[in-house]
């Protein structure tokens, strides 16, 4: 007679007997129904683990001779004793580029919900990430750029798990469910060395020269490397701990982690709807850095993810408007990624501002009012528009009208001269009626210019004689330029002399007889900017007696002689 090996064995097959006797198995035991033929050995190599515990079903199910079972009878195979049987994983998240090839070699771009059978081969593109799910809850993170094989996918009712991966380049991030049953495995190989855990949190990188990269966050890992020929070709890795197996032999080198970088310098907000720029800290002994960011707090939903250079900035494709999570690791100059930080990240991008019209960035302006325009956005139910004196927008002025106006314009008095910013915001209503005001537009610069002052009422000296002369006085600083006009009527449509001078004075010949208009404005020389017209002076210019000649006839004083001896 045979007895089960050790007490956990006995408690087994006392409790399953005691089932059988009832008539009754656990959900997850197998009942096999006896069919001519069938002997004990045989269906231990079928369905056991070990089939080395055949004892055990004979016992179980009070069997006199293992090698004559009668047809129809009912054997219980209990759960904790059965071989594990593949059992596919299951997409939990996938975006950008992402397939699967299943063991028959037909190719499908994976989606949330979809399953991967044992034997299938994993593809992520260069936009894209893969999250799976293990039957025995343990996760795989596949980032852009990675591909692996899933060589083995088994699961048994009782407990047992067996994984086995195979990662042909690129990186796998593996959250391993605690290993319950002694049988269980979870292994990630490369072609260089293996990572076996039982429960933990670590990853496997495979770098551009083929070495194994393997770093641990929790838990722990034993790396193996593939021809194993020194005591020098195994370490455990430790939560924390890094290192890096190439082809060159040498002992596998355990390294600390950098730790997770500081990211008080990422913005907790992103307005802009065609990019996410995330400033990356700055770490003298970080080479580059792994980014990505989620939908979800558990980081399984990865929306967008790269690496970057130790000091650039981290730029992706906009995103929809919503919450997102941020995580950073710094990598090491040997290429071991190190600690993680993670942030909040909001995207509130929408609705989008409108297109600024006038003034444009750099615009100089003058006159007594000022009109801000922009292109309006469809759907909009109104605008906020801001002005300030600050790019910062510490004191924003908001015109009126705003949210309100079906119109993206106002027009105000012209401001102070100086420099000013505008910037402005579209409102629009969400689908449950809620006023939703969108991100401010990039701000505007412009410069309100000073208008040059009034010029001063011209005087007009010897406006009957053979000359005459127009002098001035300059008002303010300057240096201006002066534009004088002289006309027959008082409206200036019809001029005699439109003009622009460097001094404030004007020197003519005589002119005819009759009544004129004189007036005089102020021109900036720097800016071409024309100040308001000056007070308008009239004078008249009095007949003259003309020679056969026709040359004006002169007083003994030689001042002309007018008409009628004046």
């Amino acid at each position: 007679m045979f007895m089960p090996s050790t007490q956990a064995g006995r408690a087994t097959l006392v409790l399953a007997a005691s089932l059988l006797g009832a008539g009754l198995a656990t959900a997850q035991d197998r009942v096999h129904t006896v069919q001519a033929g069938d002997h004990l050995y045989g269906l231990a190599q079928r369905y056991l683990d070990d089939p080395n515990q055949w004892p055990q079903l004979q016992r179980l199910n009070q069997v006199r001779d293992p090698r004559r079972l009668t047809p129809g009878m009912q054997l219980v195979i209990p759960a904790a004793l059965l071989r594990p049987e593949p059992v596919p994983a299951r997409v939990v998240h996938a975006s950008g580029s992402a397939s699967g090839r299943d063991p028959a070699g037909a190719a499908r771009p994976l989606a949330a919900g979809d399953t991967v059978p044992e034997g299938s081969r994993i593809d992520v593109g260069d936009d894209g990430f893969v999250t799976l799910r293990l039957a025995d809850g343990s996760t795989l993170r596949l980032p852009a750029g990675s591909r692996a094989r899933l060589d083995e996918l088994r699961q048994a009712p009782g407990g047992a798990a067996r994984s086995t991966i195979g990662l042909e380049r690129g990186r796998i991030d593996s959250t391993v469910a605690p290993l319950t049953s002694p049988r269980s495995r979870f292994e990630v190989r490369t072609p260089l060395a293996t990572g076996g855990v039982r429960g933990t949190t670590f990853g496997v990188a495979v770098a551009d020269d083929g070495s194994f990269i393997g770093d641990v966050r929790e838990g722990s890992v034993q790396v193996q490397r593939a021809t194993t020929t020194t005591a020098g070709d195994s370490a455990l890795l430790r939560g924390g701990e890094g290192t890096r197996v190439g082809a060159d032999g040498a002992a596998i080198m355990v390294t600390p982690l950098l730790p997770a970088p500081d990211l008080a310098g990422l913005p907790a907000v992103v307005e802009d709807i065609a990019f996410i720029d995330l400033p990356l800290p700055r770490q003298a002994d970080a080479s580059r850095w792994q980014v990505r960011i989620a939908a979800d707090a558990g980081l399984e939903q990865v929306v967008r993810n790269g690496e970057f250079p130790g000091s650039a900035q981290a730029r992706f494709p906009g995103l929809p408007d919503g919450r997102y999570r941020v995580a950073v690791r710094a990598v090491d100059a040997r290429g071991i990624p190190g600690g993680e930080s993670v942030q909040a990240l909001e995207v509130n991008a929408r609705p989008e501002p409108p297109l600024r019209i006038e003034p444009q960035g750099g615009a100089r302006v003058h006159g007594e009012q000022l009109r801000i325009r922009c292109a309006d956005v469809p759907d909009a139910i109104g605008y906020v528009i801001q002005l300030a004196r600050d790019a910062a927008f510490t004191q924003p002025q908001s015109l009126a009208g705003d949210a309100a106006a079906a119109r993206c314009e106002r027009t105000l008095d012209m401001p102070a001269p100086g420099a000013y910013f505008w910037r402005v915001a579209t409102v629009a209503l969400e689908s449950g009626g809620t006023r939703d005001q969108g991100p401010f537009s990039p701000p505007v610069p412009f410069t309100v210019l000073a208008l040059p002052p009034v010029g001063a009422t011209p005087d007009i000296d010897g406006a009957g004689g053979d000359t005459f002369t127009i002098r001035w006085t300059e008002t303010g600083a300057g240096p201006w330029l002066h534009q004088l006009q002289i006309a027959h009527d008082a409206a200036f449509s019809r001029l005699l002399l439109d003009t622009r001078l460097t001094s404030p004075s004007y020197q003519g010949a005589a002119l005819e007889p009759g009544q004129y208009h004189v007036r005089v404005r102020q021109i900036d020389a720097t800016t071409g900017l024309e100040g308001a017209w000056g007070g308008r002076q009239t004078f008249d210019v009095p007949a003259r007696l003309l020679s056969g000649d026709n040359q004006p006839v002169r007083s003994s004083a030689g001042e002309p002689v007018r008409p009628g001896g004046r």
